[in-house]
C-alpha cells in the first residue's frame, strides 16, 4: 500500500511540473475585470498556443506588446495565439480594451530557459 502511494505522489509531481512550462496550449481565461491565470509560464524558443477565453458578456483584448499580439475579443468569444517566445524574460498581458488595464487587468508572461 505505502508503494502504490509513493508512485502515486511521484507520477503526479511529475505531472505537475511538466504542466507548469511545456510547450503546447495553455489556456488564460478572463472574467470580473481580470485574468484567472495572472502568471503563466513557457519555454524561450518553443512554440506556444495561448487559447484566451473571454467568460464575460462583453468585449475584451488580449495584448502582449513584447510580441506584437493584440487581439480583441467578442463578449464569450475563445481565440487561439500562436507564437514562439523569445528571448526569456517576464512580459505583461494585458487587456488593451479602455479602462481595462487601469483597472487591474493585467498579468505575466514568464519566459524561462
Amino acid at each position: 500500500m505505502m508503494i502504490r502511494a509513493l508512485l502515486f505522489a511521484t507520477g503526479l509531481a511529475l505531472l505537475l511540473a511538466g504542466c507548469r512550462a511545456s510547450p503546447g496550449t495553455l489556456t488564460i481565461a478572463m472574467k470580473d475585470m481580470h485574468f484567472r491565470q495572472g502568471e503563466v509560464h513557457v519555454r524561450a524558443g518553443q512554440p506556444v498556443t495561448l487559447r484566451v477565453v473571454n467568460e464575460d458578456g462583453y468585449a475584451h483584448a488580449f495584448d502582449i506588446d513584447a510580441f506584437a499580439i493584440h487581439r480583441p475579443l467578442a463578449a464569450h468569444e475563445t481565440a487561439e495565439i500562436t507564437f514562439t517566445p523569445e528571448p526569456a524574460g517576464q512580459y505583461t498581458f494585458y487587456c488593451g480594451s479602455p479602462g481595462h488595464m487601469a483597472a487591474g487587468m493585467t498579468g505575466v508572461l514568464i519566459v524561462e530557459e
